[in-house]
């Protein structure tokens, strides 16, 4: 517990530390302290700091990345992570209409739009932040998590407590580790408005890497969920950041539950087909 908590530190101090650097560092070069940062400035700064968590991760070996699961050709399940990815995305936004209003101020949803209206903005938000924290929240730290949680086991069984087995047994762990991982991964978003989508999204991403046992999985489905973003922002760049769904069928009830129910005949069987298959697990060595 203690090193996945450090992981997530260290995760949101390297952050903190890159985007004020930075913005300091910018601050000096314009030689203007009011003047605001272009969207360009604000991709380099987001790309940099996710290239030095990846650096950290990987240099520390916090997660050891493996080519096993590709060579075991999974495209069936690849598959239904696609059309899970795409069947999830408008029952998720609908859920967002459920959040507290005090909760629906959106600090960071402007520059995400920004960031979005270009190519490389694109790449940064879409691909490079989904892989970093999939590395770092599915792989450092479920990794840390599930390793905690059997070492507890361990030595309370060899302390003479045998309700270890039942107290820790590999599927409580699995489910500490979900939610744990998923509650951290909402947090680091640091945004009120995303918290509550962030934990859902983190709880089935978290589950997809202990039935499969590789962030490849989990980084298609963040990749899809991500890239919906700048599909909005393309195709509907009048509609604001904290639009609601109801917003994008111009105020149409009926459609919007028709889209929504439509998108659930996708994802119900995609996930039920991956509910079947057998746990692969996580491996911690």
């Amino acid at each position: 517990m203690t090193k996945a908590l450090i992981y997530f530190i260290s995760y949101i101090a390297v952050s903190l530390a890159v985007s004020f650097g930075g913005a300091e560092v910018l601050k000096l070069m314009h030689g203007d302290a009011t003047q605001a940062m272009s969207t360009t400035e604000m991709l380099i700064i987001t790309a940099v700091q996710l290239c030095v968590v990846l650096l950290m991760v990987l240099c520390f070996k916090w997660y050891k990345a493996s080519r096993a699961y590709v060579k075991s050709k999974p495209w069936a399940v690849l598959f239904w992570v696609i059309l899970l990815s795409i069947g999830s995305i408008l029952p998720l936004a609908w859920l967002e209409s459920f959040i507290p209003e005090a909760w629906k101020e959106d600090s960071t949803g402007g520059i995400i739009v920004k960031m979005l209206g270009s190519t490389e903005g694109y790449f940064v938000v879409c691909m490079l932040a989904p892989l970093v924290e999939e590395v770092l929240f599915r792989g450092a730290i479920i990794t840390a998590l599930v390793r905690w949680g059997r070492e507890k086991r361990e030595k309370l069984l060899a302390e003479g407590y045998e309700s270890a087995r039942r107290v820790y047994s590999e599927k409580k762990i699995m489910w500490i580790a979900i939610v744990t991982s998923a509650l951290l991964f909402s947090l680091a978003h640091l945004n009120p408005a995303q918290i509550p989508h962030a934990f859902i999204v983190g709880v089935l991403l978290a589950w997809l890497y202990f039935k499969t046992g590789s962030i490849l999985p989990c980084f298609i489905l963040h990749w899809i969920n991500n890239s919906s973003a700048y599909v909005l922002v393309k195709f509907f760049p009048t509609i604001p950041a904290d639009a609601q769904l109801i917003d994008y069928f111009h105020g149409n009830t009926m459609a919007m539950y028709q889209a929504v129910f439509s998108s659930l005949l996708i994802a119900i069987p995609a996930l039920y087909q991956l509910i079947i298959r057998k746990t692969r697990g996580v491996d911690i060595n």
